[in-house]
């Protein structure tokens, strides 16, 4: 009898976590978060009590009848090209159709399925490594998932793990895990707008080497507009905070 019972919970509770695991659906974010939006963040490294700008980072979101496309431009002060990266899901779902990414280091091109297909430019190795990788569950493009946060059900000590895809040759490639480890109610004060109440919200993911990277979101509970986001990748703290 021990033994039936065991089984039985260790089958609900693979169920449970299966269950858990957010992937791209109608029901997985709240769609009255979903709006155009073009705003700009001033990216710092920290160091001890000091920072330093990087760049800035510049997020467009835009829809139509069918499609949401997010295009991030990374531009560094110390390069004279910006990086860009776009992706676009369906607009109902999110589930990703394809991702690019343009930089001065590699080229890259994700088309999303049960297969993902396309291809990797390595430019400091001059290679090219052709993309034919089949997926086993469903997920969110990677380039996504940073966006996606702010349009959950946000509250506080909410939780939950999220299925996302990512390429990279040198790391864990394919479908890899995001979660949302605490969320909680705080203030922010900001440069031009006063005191806005937010959700501070702790996210780690597997992206990279380590894949021990963790990152602060600060949402604006009225619209979910993102004011900061504090960024921990191996020890080196980071952070980019909304140009007003």
């Amino acid at each position: 009898m021990k033994s039936i019972f065991l089984f039985f919970l260790t089958i609900a509770t693979l169920t449970s976590n299966a269950q858990n695991l957010l992937i791209p659906s109608k029901k997985s974010f709240d769609k009255k978060w979903v709006n155009n939006a073009n705003y700009q963040m001033t990216w710092y490294a920290l160091r001890d009590t000091g920072k330093f700008e990087l760049g800035k980072v510049t997020t467009q979101i835009s829809t139509d009848k069918t499609n949401l496309t997010v295009v991030t431009q990374v531009s560094m002060k110390n390069m004279k090209t910006a990086w860009v990266d776009s992706t676009v899901a369906n607009l109902k779902t999110l589930k990703p159709i394809r991702h690019s990414s343009y930089n001065m280091q590699r080229d890259m091109v994700l088309n999303f399925g049960e297969i993902v297909t396309g291809y990797y430019i390595d430019k400091m190795k001059k290679s090219k490594t052709i993309v034919n990788d089949t997926t086993k569950r469903d997920y969110f493009d990677s380039n996504l998932y940073p966006v996606l946060i702010g349009w959950l059900p946000l509250g506080n000590n909410y939780k939950q793990d999220i299925s996302i895809y990512d390429y990279n040759p040198s790391a864990k490639i394919g479908v890899i895990k995001a979660s949302v480890k605490n969320v909680s109610g705080s203030t922010y004060q900001t440069d031009k707008n006063g005191i806005r109440n937010v959700w501070v919200v702790t996210v780690s993911d597997e992206i990279g080497n380590g894949g021990s990277g963790v990152s602060t979101y600060y949402f604006d509970k009225t619209d979910r507009k993102l004011w900061k986001q504090e960024i921990d990748a191996n020890g080196r703290k980071m952070m980019m905070k909304l140009v007003e």
